[in-house]
């Protein structure tokens, strides 16, 4: 199934992690190299290359921020 959708073999990607970011941070080689397509930026909706026609998916939702 994954290699009907698009999705294998893996694609590689170089990242890098930030602590205490509280918005994940990508650049357009790494959504390119990854195989997403983007919706909608501001509601976080994108759709995988391999995707079926009409599927968009929903970005996950960063942790709340405590007050301090």
């Amino acid at each position: 199934m994954a290699e009907e959708l698009g999705l294998w073999p893996p694609r590689e990607a170089e990242l890098a992690v930030q602590e205490g970011l509280w918005e994940p941070l990508i650049t357009d080689a790494a959504i390119d190299a990854l195989g997403i397509q983007v919706v909608k930026f501001k509601e976080g909706l994108w759709r995988h290359i391999g995707d079926p026609p009409g599927t968009v998916r929903r970005s996950a939702q960063p942790p709340r921020r405590h007050a301090q």
